[in-house]
């Protein structure tokens, strides 16, 4: 008689665990899957030049969101760190020179890209460059920056004042 209470018991138990066992081998199998999409995987900015090394210290992040109305540009600017960026949506025009002064006056020292809601780019670092809406609808992007902390993500250019 003990012999039939330990096997039904055992049964029992293994009849449980069997039982809530399958439920969730099948939420497992069954699930959703995770989906990765490596949008960008570079070691160059969109302008061609190999980024930087990181500099010693601590390293500190930086998110922005930016949002340029149709017609509108940036300021000429430099970026001192690595920063990555994700269009959302609209169209951004950049412009970039390889002028240490800031000046775009010479079209060989001017390259250019065109990004689209979904495209992705690593900015230039101490490059001179601008961005523009040229669209008909608010550019909206995000972008990352990376970089010893404490270090401004943008300097801009200060262009003489005309007297």
């Amino acid at each position: 008689m003990k012999t039939f209470f330990s096997t039904t018991t055992l049964l029992f138990i293994l009849g449980i665990t069997t039982a809530s066992a399958i439920p969730l081998e099948n939420a497992m199998t069954h699930s959703k899957p995770v989906e990765i999409n490596t949008i960008l995987d570079t070691n160059k900015s969109w302008a061609g030049t190999l980024l930087p090394g990181f500099s010693a210290g601590q390293t500190a992040f930086k998110v922005l969101t930016f949002k340029i109305s149709p017609g509108a540009k940036t300021s000429i600017h430099v970026h001192p760190l690595n920063g990555a960026g994700y269009i959302l949506s609209g169209e951004l025009t950049m412009y970039s020179t390889e002028d240490t002064h800031g000046s775009f006056a010479n079209p060989k020292q001017v390259k250019k890209i065109i990004l689209k809601a979904g495209d992705a780019w690593t900015e230039t670092v101490n490059t001179w460059h601008y961005g523009e809406n040229n669209g008909s609808q608010d550019v909206k992007f995000i972008v990352v920056f990376a970089g010893q902390e404490g270090t401004p993500p943008t300097l801009t250019l200060e262009l003489p004042t005309k007297k």
